[in-house]
C-alpha cells in the first residue's frame, strides 16, 4: 500500500517558519504540520497530544517526539519552557545518478584474503529497504523494519538499498558480486517509500531501531539539505553508544547535506576510476573521506545487477572497511584510547584517517577529507579478534594449565555431542497487498510471515526457513529469522491477478536445532485476491 502525500503552503508568525511543508490528514477540519518536537527534559507525548497532536514517534534514545500538529499549537507549544525547538519534518532522498572496482580499489579484496571478512558485525542499512531474497543477500540478512509504512517487512520497492547493501555485504557465494565485508550481517532499515522520498522523523526512528537492535554500523546513503537539531540528536546518541556512524555527502557539487555534514557521522565524498573527485561529489571541511563512487556494479531487486553512481555507491565502501576493522583486536594497542579492548566509534575514526590513501590536496582537504579509505592499511598490524573474547583486561593470553604431567599419554574420554533444540512452525500467515500503477493497473503480491519456535516457546534467532510459493505465483522463497523468530518472504508480483498465493514450509535449518514439523500449528496458508 502506497503512503500519498500532499504538499501545501503554509506560513506560520511564530518563532521559525516553514516555506512548503507537506501536509497530512485533516481532523476536525484543521490541517495539521508534521514536526519534530526536542525537549529539555524527558518527552512529553501526553503534553503534544493536549495540544491536538497525532504522535508519530517518541523516541527512546534522544527526548523528542514526532507528531502532526495545529498551526495555532505549534505557536502555543514553542512558548512552553520545557520545549527546546520545533522543527520542520523534513524530507530527505536517496543520491543516486543512475550511472565493483570499487572493492579491489580499497583493498577490500586483499583484506578479505588475510582473514578479514566482517564476520559477527551488524550493518544497519537505512535506505529504500533491501531485496533479501536475492541470491547474493539473503545469506547475510538478519532482518529490519519498515518506517515508511509501519510495518516488519522492509523489502526495497526502489532500487537504492539493495545496490547499497550489496557493497556492503554481497556473499561471497562463488557468483554476482563480492562485498566489502562479505561476511557481516545486515539490517534493513526501510525509511525511504517507493519514490525514494524519507521523512527525517523516520530516518531518526530507524536510528533508533538500529541502536536499539544491536548494529555496529549504521550506514545512510541518503540526506537532505535542512539541518535539523533533532536528526542530530540521534545520530550523536547513536555515537554515543557506541554505533559507527557512516553518510553520504551528497551529490550538489555544493554543500555537504545532513546527516554527513553532523560531526558524529562519517561523511563520504565520491572518486571515479582514476581517484579522482566526482564533479556532483559535494564537499567542504565535514568531508572526512572518499571512497569509489562512479560505475560501481552491485546487487539490484529481483536477482540481477547493475551499475549506479553516487556518494550513495561511495558511502557503503566505507562502511563495508568499518566493518572489516571492526573485526580486528585493538586491545594493547595505542588505538584503544580508553583501555577497554573494543573499538570506539573516535578510535574507529582514527585510525581510518590515519591509514587513507592522501589524494587531493596534501593533508586532509575539503574535496577528499583524509583521502582514499585503505582497508587493508587500516586492518595492517591488528590480529583477529577472537569472537566472544569478553576478558576485561583485553588480554587473549590462554590461562595457565596447572595441571601435572604424569608421562600417561591416555587421551580423554570424548564429549557426548550437545542435543539439538527443537524447533518448529509458531505461526504462519499470508496476506495480501498491491500498488497502483498508472490509472488502472494494480500489481499484486502476497507476504508469508512466519514465526520460528522453540520447544520452550522462545524465539530462534538465526533459522534458515525455505517454502515454496504457488497458485498465482510458482516460485522457492528462502531468509533468516530476525531476533523475534519473525520472517517475511513475499512472492513476485502479479498485474491484474484473480485467484490465491499459496506458501508451504519446506524446511527449517539452523545449527545447533532440530526441525520437527510434527509440532507446527501450519505448513501452508492461502490468501486470495
Amino acid at each position: 500500500m502506497t503512503r500519498q502525500t500532499i504538499t501545501f503552503l503554509i506560513v506560520l508568525s511564530v518563532l521559525f517558519s516553514f516555506s512548503l511543508v507537506p501536509a497530512t490528514a485533516k481532523s476536525d477540519g484543521i490541517e495539521k504540520v508534521p514536526v519534530m518536537i526536542s525537549f529539555k527534559g524527558k518527552a512529553d507525548a501526553e503534553l503534544v497530544k493536549a495540544h491536538g497532536g497525532n504522535v508519530k514517534y517518541e523516541y527512546s534514545i534522544i527526548p523528542a517526539v514526532a507528531a502532526e500538529l495545529p498551526p495555532k499549537a505549534i505557536e502555543a507549544l514553542s512558548e512552553n519552557p520545557n520545549v527546546e525547538i520545533i522543527e520542520q519534518d523534513a524530507q530527505a532522498q536517496v543520491l543516486e545518478d543512475d550511472i565493483p572496482w570499487g572493492v579491489s580499489r580499497i583493498n577490500a579484496d586483499d583484506t578479505q584474503a588475510a582473514g578479514f571478512n566482517g564476520s559477527g558485525i551488524k550493518v544497519a542499512v537505512i535506505d529504500t529497504g533491501v531485496d533479501y531474497n536475492h541470491p547474493d543477500l539473503a545469506a547475510n540478512y538478519l532482518g529490519g523494519y519498515d518506517f515508511a509504512y509501519n510495518d516488519a517487512d522492509p523489502m526495497d520497492d526502489y532500487g537504492h538499498g539493495t545496490h547499497v547493501a550489496g557493497t556492503i555485504a554481497a556473499a561471497d557465494n562463488g557468483f554476482g558480486v563480492l562485498g566489502v565485508a562479505p561476511y557481516a550481517g545486515y539490517y534493513s532499515v526501510k525509511v525511504c517509500d517507493e519514490t525514494g522520498v524519507c521523512y527525517y522523523s523516520d530516518i531518526a526512528a530507524g536510528i533508533e531501531w538500529a541502536v536499539n537492535n544491536g548494529a555496529d554500523v549504521i550506514s545512510m546513503s541518503i540526506g537532505g539539505s535542512s539541518d535539523s537539531y533533532t536528526l542530530k540528536n540521534a545520530v550523536d546518541s547513536a555515537y554515543e553508544s557506541g554505533v559507527v556512524v557512516v553518510a553520504a555527502a551528497g551529490n550538489t557539487g555544493d554543500s555537504v547535506i545532513y546527516p554527513a555534514g553532523f560531526d558524529s557521522v562519517i561523511a563520504v565524498a565520491a572518486t571515479d576510476y582514476y581517484d579522482n573527485r566526482a564533479s556532483w561529489s559535494s564537499y567542504g571541511p565535514e568531508v572526512e573521506l572518499a571512497a569509489p563512487g562512479v560505475g560501481i556494479i552491485s546487487t539490484l531487486m529481483g536477482g540481477s545487477y547493475g551499475s549506479k553512481s553516487g556518494t550513495s555507491m561511495a558511502t557503503p565502501h566505507v562502511s563495508g572497511a568499518v566493518s572489516l576493522l571492526l573485526n580486528t583486536d585493538v586491545s594493547g594497542t595505542s588505538y584503544d584510547a580508553d583501555n577497554d579492548g573494543v573499538w570506539d566509534p573516535a578510535e574507529v575514526r582514527s585510525r581510518l584517517q590515519d591509514t587513507a590513501t592522501d589524494i587531493g590536496a596534501t593533508g586532509k582537504d575539503n574535496y577528499y577529507g583524509y583521502g582514499l579509505v585503505n582497508a587493508l592499511a587500516a586492518v595492517n598490524g591488528f590480529s583477529l579478534a577472537v569472537p566472544g573474547d569478553d576478558t576485561s583486561d583485553g588480554s587473549t593470553e590462554e590461562p595457565a594449565d596447572d595441571s601435572v604431567d604424569d608421562g600417561s599419554s591416555t587421551e580423554p574420554a570424548p564429549e557426548d555431542p550437545a542435543p539439538s533444540v527443537t524447533m518448529y512452525v509458531s505461526s504462519l500467515d499470508v496476506v495480501t497487498d498491491s500498488v497502483l500503477r498508472g490509472k488502472k493497473n494494480y500489481f499484486v503480491w502476497a507476504d508469508a510471515t512466519v514465526e520460528i519456535t522453540d520447544a520452550d516457546g522462545n524465539p530462534v534467532s538465526g533459522a534458515t526457513v525455505t517454502g515454496d510459493w504457488s497458485g498465482l505465483v510458482t516460485m522457492t522463497a528462502s531468509g533468516v529469522t530476525d531476533a523475534d523468530g519473525v520472517l517475511v518472504l513475499s512472492s513476485d508480483q502479479q498485474k491484474n491477478p484473480d485467484g490465491t498465493f499459496t506458501f508451504t514450509v519446506t524446511d527449517v535449518s539452523l545449527e545447533g536445532y532440530e526441525y520437527d514439523s510434527s509440532l507446527n500449528t501450519a505448513t501452508a496458508d492461502s490468501a486470495a485476491y
